[in-house]
């Protein structure tokens, strides 16, 4: 390993060190206590280095030579991670190489804990690449959707169900095949009545497109399984292909959900701008599907990435990644028109500049009708994001305000979207977020903005990428009735192919 500066030859009666670190790093002052044995030759004090990646480099902390076997770094940072390493001098002023290197995570404001509920394997059939949120039924299982893994790789359905040692055991209720029973889910699932789940896949189904145009189906608990059918299949036409939202229920039991291609084919997009479409049963069990909304491109945004979300009049809202007056995407309304159909208004259209840009996450909407979403890029650099409300004027207009801005440091670049709390506050994930080298750009943080005096103030309650943690949540957040908080990770976990997490808060 290389010294920090010139030092002389090395004498074999300086022994290696070993360093401990207590692990008492969660106080105001984000102090890190050091401890080491003490060197076995005769020496006159020990050096203490730090860097903020693995293997260094590493700068020296102290101005003199430490005495004490003991040594508190009271300058570390918020959000970071840092490697400690020693030396021991002896009288000559020989410095022993560096002893063993440990590393000390430092909480951004956090008081969350996490528990691994489980880390995908991603093989023998195993999910990997959880994208999407999980739900809860009644009696507190879980259940996700993965991308990838299970018998075909071509993504699952899966439950994890906590056990009486308080560990969780995963099955999986479901492996797609790719073909006509679709493949590759992006979106969570929603359960009926009857306990049933329903959910899309970006892929499978019809095969007018290349890979298959994604479907709507259903899962219904049998004996001795759960039994998929498939209620929609796309055809990547006008009726609108590969949808990756989650979906809706309606009062009546319609689905609601979107599309990121099809619609308008070949117009301002080769593949269709995407749609937001309605799925009603039908007589015999089938199920009919009408497109609301058909996106043009242009102004009135296109390649609707997630779910829509109702307002106790009926009226639908959601988010179009792209499109608008600056390409750069909108938040869009659906009203339901008295002689049939759906009107499409646009309620605030994306610069790409500090008021945020490409929208990928759905939106939440309080009991006063305000709208709160996140943008994957904009804000104050213009590159990591932010989280916004929308608020209706007196004049129909709504205006948006910025609530967080993301920097590189500590959180970056979020893709999902947000939930609130019994008091108002919001809990979102980002993707990215530059407070870990294992990631290179970060591996992603869990945040809370809690409203303060017409402002909202920031923490960061949990920062990915420490093993066998996740790394690179993408999925939106659910609450239990103890406010604790769950999600999955694409990646990472025990075995890298993703894990569903606890955070308790």
């Amino acid at each position: 390993m290389k010294s920090p500066g010139p030092r002389s030859t090395l004498v074999s009666t300086l022994a290696f060190l070993i360093l401990l670190l207590i692990p008492a790093l969660a106080n105001a002052q984000n102090n890190v206590n050091l401890t080491w044995d003490a060197s076995l030759s005769q020496v006159i004090g020990y050096n203490v280095y730090r860097g903020v990646l693995l293997n260094g480099p590493f700068t020296k902390l102290n101005s003199a030579l430490i005495v004490p076997t003991n040594y508190t770094d009271t300058t570390a940072q918020s959000g970071q991670t840092y490697y400690y390493v020693t030396t021991a001098v002896n009288s000559q002023g020989v410095e022993s190489p560096y002893s063993n290197e440990t590393e000390a995570v430092i909480s951004y404001g956090g008081s969350g804990s996490e528990n691994a509920l489980y880390s995908f394997t991603g093989s023998g059939g195993d999910p990997k690449l959880p994208y999407a949120a999980l739900v809860f039924d009644k009696a507190g299982n879980l259940y996700g959707t993965t991308e990838f893994g299970g018998t075909s790789n071509q993504g699952t359905v899966f439950e994890v169900v906590p056990q009486s040692d308080g560990s969780w055991l995963e099955s999986v209720l479901y492996s797609f095949t790719g073909n006509a029973d679709g493949g590759q889910p992006h979106g969570s699932l929603i359960f009926d009545s009857a306990g049933n789940l329903y959910g899309t896949t970006n892929f499978g189904g019809n095969t007018s497109c290349t890979q298959g145009c994604g479907t709507v189906f259903k899962l219904s608990p049998a004996s001795g399984g759960w039994t998929e059918s498939v209620l929609y299949a796309f055809t990547g036409g006008a009726d609108g292909g590969q949808p990756s939202s989650r979906l809706l229920f309606d009062a009546t039991g319609n689905l609601y959900g979107t599309t990121v291609l099809g619609g308008n084919v070949g117009s301002t997009c080769s593949s269709g701008c995407g749609t937001a479409f309605e799925l009603a049963p039908a007589s015999g069990g089938t199920w009919k599907e009408s497109v609301l909304y058909a996106f043009s491109g242009t102004t009135d945004g296109s390649l609707p990435c997630d779910g829509l979300t109702f307002d106790p009049s009926g009226n639908l809202y959601g988010t179009a990644s792209s499109g608008g007056t600056s390409a750069s995407g909108v938040v869009f309304k659906l009203t339901p028109a008295s002689g049939g159909g759906w009107t499409e208004s646009v309620l605030y259209s994306f610069t790409g500049a500090s008021d945020g840009k490409y929208p990928y996450g759905d939106l939440i909407i309080d009991a006063t009708g305000n709208l709160y979403g996140t943008a994957s890029q904009g804000g104050a650099s213009q590159n990591y994001g932010l989280v916004f409300e929308l608020r209706r004027r007196q004049n129909g207009q709504w205006r948006e305000k910025v609530l967080h801005a993301f920097f590189n440091t500590p959180s970056a670049n979020p893709v999902a979207g947000l939930v609130m709390d019994a008091t108002g506050n919001l809990y979102g994930t980002t993707m990215l977020g530059a407070t870990s080298g294992f990631c290179g750009g970060g591996c992603g943080t869990l945040f809370k903005l809690a409203p303060a005096s017409g402002n909202w103030t920031f923490s960061v309650v949990h920062v990915f990428g420490h093993k066998p943690d996740g790394i690179h949540p993408t999925s939106d957040l659910v609450l239990d009735a103890a406010g604790n908080l769950y999600g999955t990770t694409q990646a990472g976990g025990a075995n890298g192919a993703g894990m569903v997490f606890q955070i308790m808060h």
